[in-house]
């Protein structure tokens, strides 16, 4: 699963060659289809179709994913609405009203958080790594402690988000996607059955 910033840039990349297996690290990736349509909701109710691409690996032959990181591998609801989520429990809200909010059953915003929570360290660790690549030399000021490692887990993928912004000229537009992809889309995924 390759989760994709910018599906457009990535589908481009794709087309031309450019990407590196992820498994192997030594072939490069070849089109290679298309994955199963779905259907993601977005934060207001409304819902996106997706179809992502496939690719195949030259050397080992694994297939790749290209996912929008707008959205979390295995899951029915985008990036935003899920985030959004988190920071209402953050911020006091029980699961009943979150899901309420957000249109969603009360056991599905339990089944993030719990997820979310259990993956905590790891999101943090990954994020505050990926923060010294996406801040450059100078370094964006480092994230402040929250009052719990799920919320120090989000402070370090929202300084990447942020430094990414501001470093490479991106816009607000480009936030919810960014939270995905140094973070919350690769953590909120379920784990693997069997």
């Amino acid at each position: 699963m390759l989760l994709c910033a910018d599906a457009a840039a990535a589908s481009a990349d794709l087309a031309g060659g450019m990407l590196a297996c992820p498994s192997c690290r030594a072939g490069r990736l070849k089109r290679r289809g298309y994955g199963r349509e779905r259907a993601v909701r977005l934060l207001g109710g409304a819902t996106a179709r997706l179809r992502p691409q496939r690719a195949r690996c030259g050397s080992c032959r694994r297939t790749q994913v290209l996912l929008p990181s707008w959205c979390a591998p295995r899951r029915a609801d985008a990036i935003e609405v899920i985030g959004t989520a988190a920071g209402m429990a953050l911020a006091g809200a029980g699961y009943g009203r979150i899901g309420a909010g957000l249109g969603v059953p009360a056991a599905t915003v339990r089944g993030w958080l719990r997820r979310l929570r259990s993956r905590a360290e790891a999101m943090r660790q990954d994020a505050m790594h990926q923060l010294g690549f996406v801040g450059g030399l100078a370094g964006p000021p480092l994230p402040g402690p929250a009052a719990s490692p799920l919320g120090d887990a989000l402070n370090a993928v929202a300084a990447c988000a942020h430094a990414a912004i501001t470093r490479f000229g991106l816009s607000r537009a480009d936030l919810w996607p960014l939270l995905g992809r140094f973070g919350l889309a690769r953590h909120l995924a379920p784990a693997r059955a069997g």
